[in-house]
């Protein structure tokens, strides 16, 4: 993984410095959060333990890297789900091949840096250069089953604040691709650490009702609803597709709540996303010919350009540019970006990028999964802080620092997300489930307990003390493992809202 070096502690001051390179530019912003509170937290106590000796600062540095490094998050999802087109339109660059090469047959890890490049890590660790075609490799230079992953760095926006893995697929009449996922993603590569993929969280691409080998994949995976979002795939096909009577992408929207509702036990939400739309627009290469193209289009009725579009010598421009318009936009694209075409390319590509979901998708990833990996970096960088004191002659003083974190009410999101996800996977349909998951993912203390943003004192009050009797109650009546840590966890959370207000 490209993370930076960890600076070396001076003889007086071996205290380290939080890393820099994955914060926020001043252009921009992050949205505070109590987990991104929590990692404030964990680094101050990781800078004062290190200040104990130079050993524990250079043990603290490594521990303060993994704690800061961006998200990795994995794309899955049966093969031609969209999951490389959906890569290319995140990262907004055509880097992920979406033909059947041998290069879509592994494991494929992108993260920032220059020059652009990609290199094959072996199962073995071993690492070997491969050319680039076009801006993507085209061979590996290797068979596929000796491939752990091919590692693609190319500059980046997004990929400053994200590390994305795109995978082959799953459940297919070919099982080499389930494998080749199964391998770097569940195996984990005993042999080294350097082979392991390590995802942080998920998008679970699907272009219908998930199936239950796709569910039990991401459970294999160790992903529950705290860290894995749904992508329902090629919304502008949808239902009767682009030429039915009701619009696909809305039908998307309405088929991706009921998707929701039915898999909260799996999934924190679940957006629809035109990932062919979403490419087009993100990656530049809709220019004015094709907007003079696409408007002469424009006076067509629907009918005639079905018709266009079945006919072997269209009447309209040549068989070239509509396959070219048919790559850039799919039926749907060019049955209702016609309307905008006379306004040029740039007004084209906002529309696609308005129609195809992926802006949403970027947000519930930037609030929801980065949330959600803040959370479980604190949870890994506490156990690793436990050991130090286990193995430290100076564990007491350690513990007593790692004790101040955990008191802070910051902290006791872990416990949160911790009893959530353990919910998840052992008894998914607990009616606290649901009561869990608003509290780790609502903003302030009404969306946390379902009410409105900007309810007054007297009703979150009144809720509280409503959620506090249903609680005490539980806990009197017992339950599964898992709920009883749930309800003791929840009455742990309503108490410290209930004392704030």
């Amino acid at each position: 993984m490209n993370q930076p070096t960890p600076q070396r502690p001076t003889r007086n001051q071996p205290t380290p410095q939080r890393p820099t390179r994955n914060q926020p530019t001043p252009n921009q912003p992050i949205r505070r959060t109590r987990p991104h509170a929590l990692r404030d937290q964990l680094t101050a106590a990781l800078a004062e333990i290190a200040r104990i000796d130079r050993p524990l600062a250079r043990s603290t540095a490594q521990i303060r890297d993994a704690l800061w490094a961006p998200p990795r998050v994995v794309v899955v999802g049966r093969v031609k789900a969209g999951k490389s087109t959906l890569v290319n339109a995140l990262i907004g660059d055509r880097v992920a091949d979406t033909a059947a090469t041998e290069c879509t047959k592994v494991v494929a890890v992108y993260q920032d840096g220059a020059p652009s490049r990609a290199e094959v890590v072996k199962v073995g660790g071993a690492r070997h250069s491969v050319r680039l075609t076009d801006g993507r490799p085209t061979e590996l230079n290797c068979p596929t089953d000796e491939v752990a992953y091919l590692d693609r760095f190319l500059p980046s926006r997004l990929l400053r604040s994200m590390v994305l893995i795109d995978t082959p697929g799953l459940a297919t009449i070919t099982t080499g691709n389930e494998q080749a996922t199964r391998r770097a993603l569940i195996d984990g590569y005993g042999q080294t650490r350097d082979a392991s993929v390590g995802a942080d969280a998920a998008i679970f691409l699907f272009d219908a009702t998930p199936r239950a080998d796709e569910v039990e994949f991401l459970h294999d995976l160790g992903f529950s609803a705290v860290n894995t979002i749904g992508a329902l795939a090629k919304a502008d096909t949808l239902g009767e597709g682009a030429f039915g009577d009701a619009d696909p992408i809305i039908a998307a929207r309405t088929q991706s709540e009921k998707i929701a509702r039915s898999m909260s036990a799996a999934l924190l939400t679940v957006q629809p996303v035109a990932g062919l739309l979403a490419q087009t627009a993100q990656t530049g290469q809709f220019t004015e010919a094709d907007a003079d193209a696409l408007s002469a289009l424009a006076g067509l009725s629907d009918m005639q350009l079905e018709l266009w579009l079945e006919s072997e010598t269209p009447a309209t421009g040549t068989q070239a540019g509509r396959d070219r318009l048919l790559d850039l936009l799919g039926e749907y694209g060019l049955r209702h970006a016609r309307a905008v075409a006379p306004q040029g390319a740039h007004a084209v590509n906002a529309w696609l990028q308005r129609r195809s979901g992926v802006d949403e998708l970027r947000e519930n990833v930037d609030v929801n999964l980065t949330r959600s990996v803040l959370i479980t970096r604190a949870v890994a960088t506490c156990t690793q802080i436990e050991h130090l004191a286990l193995t430290h002659p100076a564990g007491g003083r350690i513990r007593s620092i790692l004790r101040q974190v955990r008191q802070t009410p910051q902290a006791h999101t872990m416990e949160e997300f911790k009893a959530m996800h353990s919910l998840t996977r052992t008894d998914p349909e607990s009616p606290w489930v649901g009561e869990l998951r608003q509290v780790l993912v609502g903003s302030g203390i009404a969306g946390r307990i379902g009410l409105p943003v900007g309810a007054d004192r007297g009703a979150m009050a009144a809720e509280l003390d409503n959620r506090l009797r249903r609680v005490h109650e539980a806990g009197l009546l017992g339950g599964s493992a898992a709920e009883e840590q749930a309800v003791a966890v929840l009455l742990h959370t309503y108490s410290m809202m209930r004392r704030s207000i």
